[in-house]
């Protein structure tokens, strides 16, 4: 039988961060009834009782703002309409400031497993700039908390890049992150955020992208000096602690998206639900799929642009139809032999788009 994940957008936000490019709107409680009673009928269009949902994705948004109540709908509603079966890995994104203990025992009882928790940094100066409303102690008993409530699958987001960060003050990310060992890291690089001409202690703007490959360069040496594994461009994993439901992105696999902006691939097809409430809303009342399109790409290139995400690569044979960029690439360094597969070097990956733009 088929494995396939399953997506599902919580759109709301306590307040809109300046640095996040996903579908969101102000969260209030009679928005997010609304938005549940739609997502209901989503559920119900593409339900398949006999389809095995391995993987399980509750993100935003914040959907650490959703009742423990509104929760138990979201759950109910996938076992209703997939199969589910007892090992799948269920997600759910939190932010610190959200994380009760009486939550957390809601949220193992009703079968979530793994958590990922949008830390961004334990220094407070990092918090102040990105306009977090929690704090460095918030962060930190809200990891605490949940491992105590054994929750022990737990992923932290990390931001690097800030134009007030400096080397020591990544490195004491990482001191803190030495302290709890969390199975899994997603660090992000800080993108689309003007700096200031020049940035008071800062860089000026054309050397912005130097010091940005400084500080990732960085944090990859700290994590690979602690344990961790490099999988995916911006993901760091324990041995055999890789997101199972991210990996279905890189590997070609399917995976069903719900709620507005989601973005799914099913029967070797890409669709994209609207990134509107209202032509959301519109189009399932009147029992149509909320999809503003769908797209087949060539599967080998569709491959090469997810798959060359992950360090270890993807299969030689895969690039057989690319001949003439593929060697180029190779000749250049850009693409490297491992074992069977062709992959982005380390120190190539920052400029992945560059390389996948050979492939378009």
């Amino acid at each position: 039988m088929k494995k396939t994940g399953l997506y599902i957008h919580f759109p709301f936000c306590r307040r809109t961060c300046f640095y996040c490019h996903f579908f969101k709107k102000k969260h209030q409680p009679a928005f997010a009834t609304l938005y549940l009673q739609n997502l209901a009928r989503e559920f119900f269009l593409r339900r398949d009782p006999g389809l095995s949902i391995d993987t399980v994705y509750i993100g935003g948004g914040s959907p650490s703002l959703l009742t423990v109540q509104q929760l138990r709908i979201i759950m109910a509603a996938a076992y209703q309409n997939f199969l589910l079966p007892a090992n799948a890995e269920i997600t759910l994104e939190a932010n610190p400031e959200d994380i009760t203990k009486q939550q957390l025992k809601a949220f193992r009882n009703l079968g979530i497993n793994r958590l990922s928790i949008g830390v961004q940094s334990f220094q407070e100066l990092d918090l102040r700039f990105l306009k977090r409303t929690h704090s460095a102690a918030q962060a930190v008993q809200a990891i605490a908390q949940a491992r105590n409530a054994g929750f022990a699958n737990i992923s932290i987001d990390l931001i690097i890049g800030l134009e007030i960060q400096t080397a020591r003050s990544l490195e004491n990310n990482f001191r803190q992150i030495e302290k709890f060992m969390p199975p899994h890291l997603s660090v992000y690089i800080l993108e689309g955020v003007p700096f200031k001409q020049p940035p008071l202690g800062g860089v000026p703007r054309s050397e912005n992208d130097d010091r940005d490959a400084s500080l990732y360069f960085q944090a990859r040496q700290s994590l690979l000096a602690m344990g961790y594994q490099h999988y995916e461009v911006s993901n760091y994993c324990l041995p055999g602690k890789a997101s199972r439901h991210n990996l279905k992105y890189w590997q070609n696999k399917p995976y069903i998206a719900l709620g507005p902006s989601a973005a799914g691939f099913m029967d070797g097809r890409d669709y994209r639900n609207y990134s509107d409430l209202k032509k959301y809303y519109s189009a399932l009342e009147q029992s149509k799929l909320p999809q503003t399109r769908t797209k087949q790409m060539d599967r080998a290139r569709r491959r090469i642009i997810t798959g060359l995400r992950l360090l270890a690569g993807i299969p030689a044979s895969v690039f057989k139809s690319f001949s003439a960029p593929t060697d180029f690439l190779l000749s250049e360094g850009f693409l490297v032999k491992r074992n069977r597969n062709l992959a982005v070097p380390p120190e190539k990956i920052l400029l992945l788009n560059e390389i996948l733009g050979y492939f378009l």
